[in-house]
Formats: C-alpha cells, sequence, structure tokens
C-alpha cells in the first residue's frame, strides 16, 4: 500500500503524520471495541447488577411478629423503585408462588408460569405491560423460610444509558484524540527536527569542502550514534581525496618546475642557430614554454595558495591587461573596448590572479574574434564581463570550456586548453561566478560575478 501523502522530502513532517495517524486509528479503534463490549457484553452487566438489587431488598426484608412480611429500602433504592415504578420493579414471593411485597402495588408475579422452584438464579427478557424486561430472580432464605426476589427493569433504562453514553464516550475520546494528535504533532515534530539538527549543521560544514578546502572535515561529536558511522567515512573519503589531489598538485607543479628550465636552455640554442632554424621551430617552443607556465598556474591556484586579498581598483587591472594584450589585438586586427561604469570601482581579491583571470579571458576573447573586430570588456559594481564577436560557444558546450585541456573539434587556433580553466580556479578561489553565455555581439560573452549569488548583471 502506498500513501502519498506520506511521501514529502521532510522526515520530521513524514514522522508526524505517521504519529498522528496512529493515534487516530488507536482512537477508532477504542470507539469500536467500546460499541462491541457494550453490545455485547450489556445483557451481562445488566443480569448482575439486577441480582445485586436483589441482595440489597433480601437485606430490607422485615418479617413482624403476625409473620407478616415487609421492604424497607433506605436511600437510594427507595428513590428509584418509586421515582421509576413503571420501568423498576421488584416483587417479594413466596414458595407457593404468592407474591408477599412489590414495589407498585401490583401483586403479579414477574415471571408469570415460572414455579419458584425454577427461578432460583433465572435470569431472561420478557414482556410486562407491553414493554419488555430484563428479569433476575433469586432465593433468598429469612428466618428459616425461602422467598423468591424478584427484579424487573426496562429495556429504557439500556436506550436512555446507550443515548446518553455513547455519545458523551465518543465526542470525549474524540477531543482526547484531537488534543492527543495536536500535542503528538508538535511534541513529535520538535523532537525530530531537534534529532536532525546536527545532521543539518553537518550538512552546512560538508558544503564548505571543496576543491580549494579539501582539509574541511564534517564534526563528529554532535551527531546520533546512528548516522555517525556514515559521517566517519565520508571524513575517510574526504581524507583520501585531500591525498591524491595533493600528490596530483605536486605532480604538476613539479613537472611544470623541471620543464622550465630545459626550455628556456632550449630556446636559447635554437636562436642561437640564427637563419638556419625553421621559422616555425620558434613558435613552437614558445607554445611549449607557455603551456608549461599555465600548468605551472593551474597547479599553483588550484593547489590552494593563499591569496593575498586587498582593494584592487578594477579600471587599472583592466588597462593593465589591455595594454598588455595590445600588440596581440594589433596582431589580429582587433580593437579592445573598454566600458566603465565608474573609474572608482573596486573589489577584493588577490591583485596577480585578477589579473591573469582577465588577461586570460580577453586573450580568448582576441583569439576567437574575426578581423576587424571588437572585444568589448565592460565593468560594473559587481561584474565584469568580456565579449567577442567571434562564433559563440554552442550551448551544449558551455560547462565543457572551462575543463583542463578540452577543445572544440574544429578548433583550429593555437593553444593548450589550459586558459579558461586557469579563469575558472581563480574565480572559484575568490568564490566568484564564472559563466559563460552567448554576447548580444553575435559572438560569446564571459561573465564574472564576484558575489556568489545569482546577479542580473552585463545585460
Amino acid at each position: 500500500m502506498h500513501w502519498r501523502f506520506l511521501k514529502t522530502p521532510s522526515l520530521a513532517l513524514r514522522l508526524t503524520l505517521v504519529f498522528s495517524l496512529a493515534i487516530a486509528i488507536v482512537a477508532v479503534l477504542y470507539l469500536s471495541v467500546q460499541a462491541v463490549l457494550a453490545h455485547r457484553f450489556g445483557d451481562f452487566i445488566t443480569q448482575q447488577s439486577l441480582m445485586g438489587q436483589t441482595h440489597d431488598i433480601a437485606d430490607a426484608i422485615e418479617i413482624d411478629g403476625n409473620g407478616l412480611l415487609s421492604v424497607r429500602l433506605h436511600g437510594q433504592d427507595v428513590e428509584s423503585f418509586d421515582a421509576f415504578f413503571a420501568n423498576l420493579k421488584y416483587r417479594v414471593v413466596s414458595g407457593d408462588g404468592e407474591v408477599l411485597a412489590t414495589s407498585d402495588g401490583d401483586f403479579s408475579s414477574l415471571l408469570p408460569g415460572v414455579p419458584p422452584s425454577q427461578q432460583d438464579g433465572l435470569y431472561l427478557r420478557t414482556e410486562i405491560s407491553g414493554a419488555l424486561f430484563h428479569v433476575a430472580a433469586v432465593r433468598h432464605r429469612i428466618q428459616g423460610r425461602d422467598y423468591w426476589v424478584q427484579v424487573g427493569r426496562s429495556d429504557r433504562f439500556a436506550q436512555l444509558a446507550q443515548e446518553a453514553i455513547v455519545p458523551a464516550m465518543a465526542e470525549a475520546v474524540g477531543i482526547m484524540a484531537a488534543l492527543a494528535i495536536g500535542v503528538l504533532a508538535v511534541l513529535s515534530y520538535w523532537g525530530v527536527r531537534s534529532v536532525l539538527q546536527p545532521i543539518r549543521l553537518a550538512s552546512q560544514a560538508a558544503r564548505t569542502v571543496g576543491q580549494n578546502n579539501l582539509s574541511a572535515r564534517i564534526p563528529v561529536d554532535p551527531l546520533p550514534s546512528e548516522i555517525r558511522p556514515l559521517v566517519v567515512a565520508f571524513n575517510d573519503v574526504l581524507t583520501r581525496l585531500e591525498v591524491a589531489f595533493n600528490a596530483q598538485q605536486r605532480f604538476f607543479a613539479n613537472a611544470a618546475h623541471e620543464l622550465k628550465t630545459p626550455i628556456a636552455l632550449l630556446r636559447g640554442q635554437l636562436e642561437a642557430q640564427g637563419d638556419r632554424l625553421a621559422p616555425q621551430t620558434l613558435d613552437d617552443v614558445d607554445s611549449l614554454g607557455r603551456t608549461v607556465n599555465q600548468l605551472l598556474h593551474v597547479a599553483e591556484v588550484a593547489g590552494g595558495r593563499q591569496l593575498k586579498k586587498h582593494p584592487v581598483s578594477l579600471d587599472e587591472v583592466t588597462r593593465q591587461v589591455s595594454g598588455f594584450l595590445s600588440w596581440r589585438a594589433q596582431k589580429a586586427e582587433v580593437s579592445l573596448q573598454i566600458v566603465r561604469e565608474s573609474p572608482d570601482l573596486q573589489v577584493m581579491a588577490d591583485a596577480g590572479e585578477l589579473f591573469v583571470l582577465l588577461k586570460n579571458l580577453v586573450e580568448n576573447a582576441v583569439d576567437h574574434s574575426p578581423r576587424g573586430g571588437t572585444v568589448r570588456i565592460t565593468l560594473t559594481r559587481g561584474s565584469v564581463c568580456v565579449e567577442d564577436q567571434g562564433r559563440g560557444v554552442p550551448e551544449n558546450q558551455r560547462s565543457q570550456v572551462f575543463e583542463r585541456f578540452w577543445r572544440a573539434a574544429d578548433n583550429t587556433k593555437p593553444g593548450s586548453g589550459l586558459g579558461l580553466s586557469i579563469c575558472m580556479e581563480v574565480a572559484r578561489a575568490h568564490a566568484w561566478r564564472l559563466e559563460c553565455m552567448p554576447s548580444a555581439f553575435g559572438g560569446a560573452l564571459f561573465e564574472v560575478c564576484f558575489e556568489p549569488a545569482p546577479l542580473e548583471c552585463c545585460l
């Protein structure tokens, strides 16, 4: 059986619904059992009550010196037989069947046709004056003689009791069930939330774990004992990942460092050969040296190097990047355009890393712009946008452009595919957001938002 309303993602709400449903089911079962008991054991209870009343009447029998028998009831018994004479009756019968005492002046037996010898302990339902009665008879020995006390009670009493008690009982159970459900819902929701609070804190701690913070661990002490092994295992996984990641970064850094010197020596030797060297050879060596430098930079940034953050003039860094790449833009016949909201824009950043990020974005835009095109750099208070007039990036490739060594299948431009991945590493290290989207120019737009939350910028 599937309960759709129990498929809520909230464990606290789910348990609250289950507990409340359980209370409601218990209340319904209780009422059902009460109804069955009232129906099945009503006659038994009536019989026992009537038998008890015969003893009360027998105790009230008095016989005077002339042998006359009378019944002197006391207290509530007097009121009962007087007030309900039509529905509550008694008779005291002798051994020969003569009615000696009666509650209502009627000296006819409540069990006509049944001899006294067969009445001791008898209980049955019979009709008296057109009404159904429960009648019980018990023999009592008084002053050496046997007397039979008959007590009759109309069905109207049972009906009145049922009409009064059952609704009252149902109402009482309903009120108690509603109160129990309300109290249980509040307490269970509060209790489950308090139990889950350490798990929420652990989830918040888990969100802080990232590529630039692999040393962070989820606290184990406040967690429930049932969940603690899972978190301990997860922390062990983080430890192994940190070891593997650090080993990878050390490999990148060591390999890059080891390659820089041989490449520099190789370039010097090639330059010494002068005209005997093919023109493309030095370009290939420079490209190799640039790739090595990029690998070293990736290892440094992704390895969690401590950033030196301070207020940096966004306009100044952008002008430095524009000046640094002006020769490349002139060679590609591409113009660089800077659009600023204000010359006083500042951002908390590592100036060197911000320069590298903007340089790679602008360099990528220049490389992919057509001759005669324009690369526009837009500076606002919350972001930097770099746009080109190239072919743009297809939607299904926009998340891949930031992967290391990724290059489009139709890309014939020189490069190693590390520039944009360095930009992403720098953005992550600063907790910035870097995205690729289509530009109004028709090419690609790369947006760096300095706030981690989504912002509507560069529109």
